[in-house]
């Protein structure tokens, strides 16, 4: 989860499992002016949307916040005990539903969240779920990639599950590779520099290209 302090308002950029209340730990004063933008629908990153009053996700995962179920945000089996970074029941873990909270703003590629002194532009980046966004600062290189890119994404682009394409996601690689990019902050492990960030989408793009040709049939076989 990132939060990004703006002249004119906050972006909060995801929001958890939603185990404990993130408006809460951030405070009215922030919460009040916050714009919770999802990265995607899965249930790590969604959990808490419910506590703001802006939420905003790409039109092809607005209906997974309005009605999310176990699993289209992929909460079953993805979600347990060893997942959550605090001690938690495992109970509580099974139980747990993420609520249902509606987007008020529907996203495309190419809209723009303004914060009043700094501006994101929003990247569509379908691949690893249908409605996988990144925003990015122009004007500082700076990338919130979301679990688009990470720094454990090895094999970020290699998933079976709900909504996951692993051709789409090669489509977007190839078009977000040459990003400039100074600073990279992913939904998962640590933030790194631009040179990392092109080595993990080169590193899938080079995998993606050779599982492709290793799956053609040979044409000296027929």
């Amino acid at each position: 989860m990132w939060l990004v302090r703006g002249r004119h308002r906050n972006l909060l950029f995801d929001t958890g499992f939603g185990y404990v209340s993130l408006r809460s730990f951030l405070g009215e004063d922030v919460s009040r002016n916050v714009v919770a933008v999802s990265s995607h629908s899965h249930c790590d990153h969604i959990g808490c949307n419910h506590e703001f009053e802006c939420r905003c996700i790409h039109s092809a995962e607005a209906s997974v916040l309005a009605n999310p179920t176990g699993a289209n945000t992929i909460y079953d089996p993805y979600a347990v005990p060893e997942m959550i970074a605090v001690p938690i029941d495992p109970l509580e873990v099974k139980s747990h539903k993420i609520t249902p909270a509606a987007p008020t703003r529907l996203l495309e590629g190419g809209d723009v969240i303004d914060l009043g002194d700094r501006a994101f532009e929003v990247i569509h980046v379908p691949g690893h779920s249908p409605g996988s966004i990144m925003l990015y600062d122009r004007r500082d290189q700076i990338l919130f990639s979301g679990d688009a890119v990470h720094n454990g994404s090895r094999g970020i682009g290699r998933t079976s599950w709900y909504g996951a394409d692993q051709d789409q996601y090669l489509a977007s690689c190839e078009r977000i590779r040459e990003l400039p990019v100074r600073t990279c902050h992913g939904g998962h492990f640590a933030s790194f520099d631009g040179a990392r960030y092109r080595q993990i989408v080169e590193e899938f793009i080079a995998w993606r290209w050779a599982v492709t040709v290793d799956a053609e049939p040979s044409k000296t076989s027929q």
